[in-house]
């Protein structure tokens, strides 16, 4: 039976609940990639239009659940629940080096989704099995979550910057003890965020990318239409708009931050990721229906012609207030909550 604590805030599950929420999700995962591929109309509606647009949402409000049921962890994790994972221990020089790859893999796909992933229901399938393999050498070969959920997956570093207030924290579906086989576990530290990282250059680097440049580069994809015919200069425009705002904005991040104390820091951090996740939904929900920048993309059931033209201001206005509230105003003077609990260590026992 599964069961909710609403005063600790904390949810809790049995662990054959959390196997068929996992279970489902995979399936679900499964049946999108073969809508990808042989009907990948109804393919890119139901990932790109439908599951993308709810994902940051769910990584706000509730990351820990998200974490325990995500289809591609899962997958990194098949060989390791077999017991054929190598569980090799990852470095901490090496998981922050994976780190900065999947922050830079996130920032080199993303627009990519202008030029050949929105229109492409293979391509997009064709991204999505490439990840999933990588997902699985991975857990094949190190410890637990440490080389892909912990480490390289490209939304890993958007799961840091969006999911520091969560809304309780829920039990690790996944760890039944803990290996500590990540120096930094994302799931059990409280408030965890882009910049809670280990003391590397790379990776403090890469944390100090996505909290400060990440609001930048969704304005700057959002003014980018998606392309039919693509050539240099389809290219070339892909890529200047996201990249080139998000350094404007982390130009922004950076001079405020010299001239900040560490307490006060952390409230800019929060701001800073708040605002990337307006930005997201200013301009994603209107596109839902019809009512974006290019009306013709993006689009999950096109109502332009039935809906007066102030709903999209009054989407965006519902939007932004609430992620003001739920993520600088409501976790003020409350309990810094991690993502999930953090299992009993393991007890490591000696051959000699």
């Amino acid at each position: 039976m599964s069961y909710t604590k609403v005063a600790g805030l904390q949810l809790s599950m049995s662990k054959l609940a959390w196997k068929i929420a996992q279970s489902l999700l995979w399936l679900i995962g499964v049946i999108i990639v073969g809508f990808l591929i042989f009907k990948p109309d109804i393919g890119i509606l139901l990932f790109w239009n439908l599951l993308i647009p709810i994902a940051p949402a769910i990584v706000v409000i509730i990351p820990g659940v998200w974490r325990n049921i995500c289809p591609m962890s899962s997958t990194s994790l098949f060989l390791t629940k077999l017991g054929s994972s190598k569980q090799k221990k990852l470095s901490t020089n090496n998981s922050g080096k994976l780190f900065a790859i999947g922050v830079a893999a996130l920032i080199l796909i993303v627009p990519l989704r202008h030029l050949l992933l929105n229109t492409s229901g293979p391509a997009t399938a064709a991204m999505l099995l490439i990840a999933a393999a990588i997902a699985i050498v991975m857990g094949y070969k190190y410890e637990w979550r440490s080389g892909w959920c912990a480490s390289l997956c490209p939304i890993h570093s958007v799961e840091r910057l969006y999911g520091s207030t969560p809304a309780f924290t829920t039990d690790n579906a996944h760890c039944t003890t803990c290996e500590k086989c990540t120096s930094v576990c994302p799931d059990s530290t409280k408030q965890m965020s882009a910049v809670k990282t280990r003391n590397m250059t790379v990776e403090k680097l890469s944390g100090l990318v996505m909290t400060g440049g990440f609001v930048g580069y969704i304005w700057g994809w959002y003014h980018v239409p998606d392309y039919l015919n693509v050539g240099f200069w389809q290219v070339l425009n892909a890529y200047v708009w996201p990249l080139g705002a998000g350094l404007v904005t982390l130009a922004i991040y950076l001079l405020i931050r010299k001239q900040l104390a560490p307490t006060a820091i952390r409230e800019l951090n929060k701001i800073f990721a708040t605002s990337a996740v307006i930005c997201y939904y200013w301009y994603r929900l209107p596109s839902l229906v019809g009512m974006g920048l290019f009306p013709d993309d993006g689009v999950l059931i096109n109502l332009s012609d039935v809906l007066p033209w102030w709903f999209p201001v009054l989407l965006k206005l519902a939007s932004a207030l609430f992620f003001i509230w739920f993520m600088l105003i409501r976790n003020q003077n409350r309990q810094k909550r991690s993502w999930s609990i953090r299992p009993e260590y393991a007890i490591k026992v000696s051959n000699v």
